[in-house]
Parts: C-alpha cells; sequence; structure tokens
C-alpha cells in the first residue's frame, strides 16, 4: 500500500495508453470518469457499470472493508516473510477481540462500517475529480494538477481526529511528508494562495460530496450507455 501511495500521489488521477498510472484511483467493480471507459474490457464491469450509482454507496459499506484485506493481500507486490507473519497477526488479533464478546458479527460489521465513512471521505477527495493522459499532467505544474484533482472536507475542530486530518486533502498532498497536526495552518495559506492565482479551492460537506460522487457515477454510467462494449452491456443499455 505504501508503495502505491507514493505512486498516488506523484501520479494522481492520470492514465497512459496502457491503463492506471494512479493505482489507488482505480476499482475493478466501477468506473468514476468517463475518459477511464476504454480501460474496462471485462464483462463484469460492463454489467455493474450500469447499476454503479446504486451500487456504490452499498458496496462501501457491506463490502468494502473485506475487499479492502483481499485486494491488499492479493496484489502485495513483493514476497516477504512479515508481510505474510502481519496478515496472520491480523487474523488473530480480530479473533482475539471478537472472540470476547458475545456479538462478534454485530461488533465486526459496526467496526466496517466506520471504516466506510472514512473509506467514502477518502474517494471525495479525488473521485469527482477530472482525470488526463500522464503527459499532459506531469508536464505542468505539479501543484497545480495537485490543487485540481483535489477537494477538502468541511469539519468542526472537535470532529478533526476522526479523519485523521485527511479532511485537509490539500495539505496532504503538497505537503505529503508534512505531519498531520499542521495541516490545520497550512491550508489557509493555502486557500490564500488559491484565491490570489484563480484556483479552485473547495470545501464540502460529507453528505454533499456522496451525493457529488453518486451523481458523477450516474453521469459516467450513461456515457458507458452510448460507449459500452460487450454483450452485457449491449443487453443491459
Amino acid at each position: 500500500w505504501r508503495e502505491e501511495h507514493r505512486e498516488h500521489h506523484a501520479l494522481l488521477n492520470t492514465f497512459d495508453d496502457e491503463g492506471f498510472k494512479d493505482p489507488q484511483m482505480r476499482e475493478d467493480v466501477w468506473i468514476q470518469h468517463k475518459k477511464l471507459i476504454p480501460f474496462y474490457g471485462q464483462e463484469l464491469i460492463h454489467f455493474l457499470a450500469n447499476f454503479q450509482h446504486i451500487l456504490f454507496v452499498p458496496i462501501i459499506f457491506f463490502v468494502g472493508r473485506i475487499g479492502i484485506v483481499i485486494d491488499s493481500t492479493l496484489t502485495e507486490r513483493k514476497f516477504r516473510p512479515w508481510t505474510v507473519l502481519g496478515n496472520i497477526l491480523h487474523v488473530l488479533l480480530h479473533y482475539s477481540i471478537l472472540s470476547q464478546t458475545s456479538y462478534p458479527i454485530q461488533v465486526y460489521i459496526v467496526a466496517s462500517f466506520q471504516q466506510a465513512i472514512l473509506s467514502l471521505q477518502l474517494l471525495g477527495n479525488h473521485y469527482t475529480k477530472p482525470w488526463n493522459p500522464v503527459h499532459a499532467a506531469t508536464e505542468g505544474n505539479y501543484c497545480v494538477w495537485q490543487i485540481l484533482c483535489t477537494q477538502d472536507f468541511v469539519c468542526p475542530a472537535w470532529a478533526r481526529w476522526y479523519y485523521g486530518g485527511l479532511n485537509y486533502h490539500y495539505s496532504h498532498h503538497l505537503f505529503p511528508t508534512l505531519s498531520r497536526e499542521y495541516f490545520h495552518i497550512t491550508t489557509p495559506h493555502i486557500q490564500q494562495l488559491c484565491e490570489k492565482h484563480g484556483l479552485p479551492f473547495i470545501e464540502i460537506g460529507f453528505v454533499d460530496c456522496v451525493v457529488e460522487m453518486v451523481t458523477n457515477f450516474s453521469e459516467v454510467r450513461k456515457e458507458f450507455a452510448k460507449h459500452g462494449s460487450g454483450s452485457i452491456a449491449l443487453v443491459y443499455t
């Protein structure tokens, strides 16, 4: 994950002729931008794309946690004995915690729902933002591209801990090695610079962001219906 996250920062919302350059902004079960449609050739995604605006939030809440664990295990780039050991200890830790309650399934579901809220916030920072070929994005101004492809979350001071500071996502992308405790200090300066140079500085509420993402999925679905290929897509469009 750490290696992919470095690429995510360097190649935010970019692609080339072969596919995604930003590995952390791709999922195999939905298409979040019309420019990405050509990279989805599987029949399953052809089917799911027709309902992605309906399935997006339920998938995040009910399957997201399990999906992250499976995906992170299967996409491990290097075999490291300590990685396998870490996964085993992760499972054992879950078992040891859940075995102490009379309602292990309910506790796991509640914990998964908490992660789902954080996942929606992290996805919402970028999902409705522009995508461009990697050369167009990286040959220009790096800071400008980070700003154009990011947005912050409106969050009261007492709730910042919940998002771990990542509600200040402009600061996170412009100063990736800066400790998050300082993001609330750097963010006003970033906003002033954006206003000075005519760049967007967007702060959005959680509910508004989820609505924005669902609406975006619906628009991409309509575009996919025009250009989608494959037998299943033809049947359902």
